[in-house]
């Protein structure tokens, strides 16, 4: 369904490219549905619309990861296999979120998990907390519970943790499918981090 040239996988799986520029004829996807690109994983189309190629904006651009109007001129004739008329044609404006390659880990992160394996996931996270000499873990699940997306600036300023260091520290979570990310909004809770959060002792009222 959804076609994108190689080099932009991994700015797509990291969350730095949330929009694209498809050349269809018709809305051929759905809001909220999921879809597979190929050799690439799942997306969940947040949102699509039909734009005119002219008025494409430079941070239109820029989220989709060209640096310059030119490239993609160029990269859109490719993917159209076709020249294009850039003055008066529309291309299909599709917002989405990059949900892995793995349907099965999307259904984890949806909190789509056996009660025995969340256990052992709490445990984990226990574990894994005390072992360190500031715990974070759990402070970092609640900050992203309470306040939706969280951009990676403002969690080094409540953790007061280096920006590495968050680097690696959100990617240990969303390995576990606990978090997501997204280059605007920063990083966010999943359903299955807010389900972890509700077994720990600690959240019992």
């Amino acid at each position: 369904m959804f076609r994108f040239l190689k080099k932009y996988h991994n700015d797509i799986k990291s969350g730095r490219i949330t929009l694209t520029f498809q050349p269809w004829d018709t809305l051929r996807v759905l809001r909220g549905k999921i879809y597979r690109a190929h050799n690439l994983g799942l997306l969940r189309v947040l949102d699509v619309d039909f734009k005119r190629l002219s008025e494409i904006t430079p941070e239109e651009l820029k989220r989709c990861g060209y640096d310059s109007p030119e490239l993609f001129r160029e990269e859109f004739e490719v993917l159209a296999e076709r020249r294009v008329d850039f003055k008066r044609e529309r291309a299909v404006k599709v917002e989405f979120e990059y949900i892995g390659e793995d349907i099965e880990n999307y259904k984890k992160a949806m909190g789509n998990v056996k009660d025995s394996e969340l256990y052992n996931l709490k445990e984990q996270l226990i574990i894994a907390d005390r072992k360190n000499a500031r715990p974070w873990i759990i402070k970092t699940l609640r900050l992203l519970r309470d306040s939706d997306y969280i951009p990676s600036k403002d969690l080094e300023a409540r953790l007061k943790i280096p920006a590495e260091r968050i680097r690696q520290n959100m990617k240990k979570l969303k390995a576990l499918n606990l978090i997501t990310s997204n280059q605007r909004k920063g990083y966010g809770i999943t359903p299955l981090g807010v389900k972890v959060l509700k077994t720990l002792s600690t959240e019992k009222k």
